[in-house]
């Protein structure tokens, strides 16, 4: 067990996205390469990379078996976000939710997922308190189903419940498989330390996002991983416990308005390496 280095494939690129006009399918093999790329530059084997079904340009099985080859060939493991959950008093649009949270572990299950991410999708006129109930309730049937296919799912913590709230959600479904996404970066969105959040979470984590931020004109902007607010001496031998029992992927991010983000990767790629070796986690590491 141990630390697979990954990308956050369509966010660490998607600016140059943009600016170039790239389609759906266009845009997915953009950011697929740039990470073949890097994995073959720093020597991580195997990579993760990591995306959401909602940004594949096909989900037929023709598609994806060529993608499951693509994924082998090149030496990387699939990270397969499942999307959202509506947490929602119109049972409607539940059952839609979950509908779609069904056919898409289902992808992530067919590409060899063992972990898929997630984000709350909340309706504003609901109390905080009925929204974790829904979430609760949601999670306790999202997670049967991704258990029916051996996955583990995971909640980013990003702009609104707290640490305390994403651990509760946890705890109450009562699954082993639902847990936490700790993105290194966010915790500050939140208002909170990312070392004692990073702690305090440690037990239901799954899937880490290693970014980095500064604070600029009121927002928190991107930039290479060790050159901003996060103190990642502390947070990442932290981090390094979740792979403990399982192998824990952490997936760069570079999220950023105004910068070079292939030197924002390369740079973060260069001070991941380093950790690693300096740290003895060499399993994936050719």
């Amino acid at each position: 067990m141990g630390i697979i280095i990954g990308s956050l494939a369509a966010q660490n690129w998607h600016r140059q996205v943009r600016q170039k006009g790239l389609g759906p399918a266009e845009a997915f093999d953009y950011v697929f390469n740039k990470t073949v790329e890097i994995r073959k530059e720093f020597g991580f084997s195997p990579m993760g990379i990591d995306f959401g079904v909602r940004s594949l340009p096909d989900t037929s099985r023709g598609y994806l078996e060529e993608l499951k080859a693509r994924l082998k060939e090149n030496d990387l493991v699939a990270m397969v976000g499942f999307g959202s959950v509506a947490v929602h008093n119109d049972a409607e649009v539940r059952a839609a939710s979950l509908a779609e949270a069904r056919r898409n572990l289902e992808v992530a299950a067919y590409l060899g997922a063992r972990t898929s991410n997630f984000g709350c999708q909340r309706n504003g006129r609901m109390t905080r308190e009925g929204q974790i109930k829904v979430a609760i309730q949601m999670l306790k049937e999202i997670g049967q189903i991704a258990k029916d296919h051996g996955i583990r799912i995971c909640q980013e913590n990003y702009d609104y419940w707290q640490s305390d709230e994403l651990i509760r959600i946890c705890m109450e479904t009562g699954l082993d498989n639902v847990g936490i996404q700790s993105d290194t970066g966010n915790w500050l969105i939140l208002g909170e330390d990312p070392v004692e959040a990073t702690r305090k979470c440690l037990p239901y984590t799954m899937h880490a996002h290693v970014r980095d931020y500064v604070l600029e004109n009121d927002t928190y902007n991107g930039v290479a991983v060790g050159a901003g607010l996060v103190d990642f001496e502390r947070v990442l031998p932290l981090l390094a416990q979740a792979g403990e029992k399982e192998d824990v992927i952490f997936s760069m991010e570079v999220d950023t308005d105004n910068r070079d983000e292939d030197q924002c990767a390369h740079d973060s790629y260069v001070y991941l390496k380093d950790w690693l070796m300096k740290n003895g986690h060499t399993e994936y590491l050719k």
